[in-house]
């Protein structure tokens, strides 16, 4: 009888793996960037992309490049890629499809669905909560804390996997990387003065722009995420977890609760700033605004109902017609 309760258990555990391993989605024809790319996130790039170099720095650095940014991915490129590369590696795990297979699979999946020619690599490291990211932006990989892996499904991995292919798609990896502060590599590369006075010019891109395009950027990615998951319900109860980091079976969410919760949070912070003079109101806002900045995941509400309005689009079927 023991024996029987065993193997019965052992057939669902297996029938249940099975049907991860199954779950249905269908491949686009054609795809380009722009078919999830919100038109606001091009242009916040298009605009990072017109910042120029001071024409006296410009004779210093001896070159022949008017912007900034074509100029830094060059000079930096190779040496970040190196460090940040050696660093993953010393605290992650690779992997290949002898180690991990499961989710190389996956991810050779989402780049097939996103239409990505070369599925990037990936490491798993011990920390980093529900957090996945690229890093690199000459020869980008993702990175999957180990959390996050324990916590999904396969069907709520290929979303947040699909995210991350989205990044690279999208080429915002660069743009994270200098805004946030964590090109380091500048100053090795171009010296201490030539890096401050880089930064100065960078200065112009104000938190509230940058407040503006990270809710951008996110929501093209979160619209790669669906094209690879292909199911609205997890999509939106995946990016509700990324908050909570709860196992998928528990973690049960209603949409339209959530979607409350976010009603009463401005309702209060309207009446909060209600009898305020109307430039204390706008400092409120860019306040609350740029917090969004310290996030892992920040706007998860607006980018809830952003997926929702993406699921139902004409562009969106059309992938898959």
């Amino acid at each position: 009888m023991k024996q029987t309760f065993i193997l019965i258990i052992f057939i669902i555990i297996s029938a249940s793996t099975i049907a991860q391993d199954r779950v249905d989605y269908k491949i686009p024809k054609k795809l380009d960037v722009e078919d999830f790319q919100i038109p606001e996130d091009k242009a916040f790039l298009e605009k990072f992309d017109n910042i120029k170099i001071p024409t006296l720095m410009r004779k210093m650095l001896k070159t022949d490049e008017e912007h900034i940014i074509p100029f830094l991915r060059q000079k930096t490129a190779d040496v970040y890629d190196s460090q940040i590369t050696l660093k993953i590696m010393r605290q992650g795990t690779l992997v290949t499809d002898k180690q991990f297979a499961w989710i190389k699979k996956e991810v050779d999946t989402c780049a097939q669905l996103l239409h990505l020619s070369s599925p990037p690599r990936i490491f798993i490291v011990g920390e980093g909560g529900m957090k996945a990211r690229v890093v690199n932006f000459k020869d980008p990989f993702i990175v999957l804390p180990a959390k996050l892996v324990e916590k999904l499904d396969a069907q709520a991995l290929r979303f947040a996997i699909g995210r991350q292919i989205g990044h690279i798609k999208c080429d915002h990896v660069f743009y994270q990387t200098l805004f946030s502060g964590g090109l380091d590599s500048l100053e090795l590369v171009l010296g201490k003065w030539v890096a401050e006075a880089i930064q100065k010019s960078l200065d112009r891109v104000t938190d509230l722009i940058l407040v503006d395009w990270t809710l951008a950027r996110e929501i093209s990615a979160d619209r790669a995420g669906l094209i690879a998951c292909q199911n609205l319900q997890v999509a939106q109860e995946t990016l509700l977890n990324f908050k909570l980091g709860m196992s998928i079976e528990k973690a049960k969410f209603n949409i339209e609760d959530s979607l409350e919760q976010a009603r009463i949070i401005e309702e209060k912070q309207a009446l909060a700033v209600k009898n305020l003079p109307k430039s204390v109101q706008k400092g409120f806002a860019r306040w609350r605004n740029a917090n969004q900045l310290k996030v892992d995941h920040p706007f998860i509400f607006k980018r809830i109902s952003a997926i929702q309005e993406y699921a139902e689009s004409a562009t969106y079927r059309q992938l898959f017609e």
